[in-house]
């Protein structure tokens, strides 16, 4: 597997913001987003080639030393890589609580204990949405997490159509929902102009949509790597 970077920090963003984790960032994207902030996990040469049991023997390193017990699998594209499954599963048997990052484009299938998926869905802005499926964001689950990164108020449209497409789903109870995390592309648009749509929003306020900033970015320096 093409490996970019193994690292311990805090959760940025999610459910398990300010939460210690070891995150493996994976190369190679099956998207080109215009607000990707982690080009050199998708394009060049900078990553390591490592096998599964080295991927693994690197992440129980850091549980040994520090305790960490929660994994971040990323990229890039995590699931687009040949496998993947065999690392989630591995992590998974040893009691890891594991978060998958992924670009919306593939399905969320493979279910297990400690597992769950943090799913974009790429609005007009990331030049990505014509390669969203409502398909694959509908296999997520309510321990599941259906991200937008919105630029403009297009986006913030977008993000309540498809949360009002998810929630009226056949099938689709009250609290089934996944988690809804709307935040901006860094820069870009102002926090309060998305609190206040997120406010003045039924949609999204009946589905419990949470505003959020990449907290690692407030923390350290935006471009910083690593953390």
């Amino acid at each position: 597997m093409k490996v970019c970077e193994i690292f311990k920090s805090i959760e940025g963003e999610g459910i398990r913001t300010g939460q210690a984790a070891v995150f493996v960032r994976l190369h190679g994207c099956n998207l080109r987003c215009t607000y990707c902030d982690s080009m050199y996990a998708v394009e060049g040469s900078d990553y390591e080639q490592m096998d599964v049991d080295d991927i693994y023997a690197e992440v129980l390193g850091y549980r040994a030393e520090s305790g960490v017990k929660c994994v971040t699998l990323t990229g890039g594209e995590p699931l687009i890589h040949e496998g993947a499954e065999e690392l989630l599963a591995k992590l998974s048997e040893s009691g890891f609580e594991v978060n998958v990052e992924t670009n919306g484009t593939v399905p969320c299938k493979k279910r297990l204990p400690g597992l769950f998926y943090t799913m974009d869905w790429k609005c007009k802005s990331s030049g990505m949405s014509n390669r969203m499926k409502l398909e694959n964001i509908a296999t997520l689950c309510e321990k599941d997490v259906v991200k937008f990164v919105v630029g403009g108020i297009e986006d913030l449209e977008e993000a309540e159509q498809v949360v009002a497409k998810l929630s009226s789903m056949p099938g689709r109870i009250p609290g089934g929902m996944p988690y809804i995390f709307i935040s901006p592309v860094f820069g870009t648009i102002s926090n309060e102009l998305i609190v206040e749509w997120v406010l003045n929003s039924r949609t999204l306020t009946e589905n419990n949509a949470r505003f959020q900033v990449q907290l690692h970015k407030v923390i350290w320096d935006p471009n910083r790597r690593g953390v």
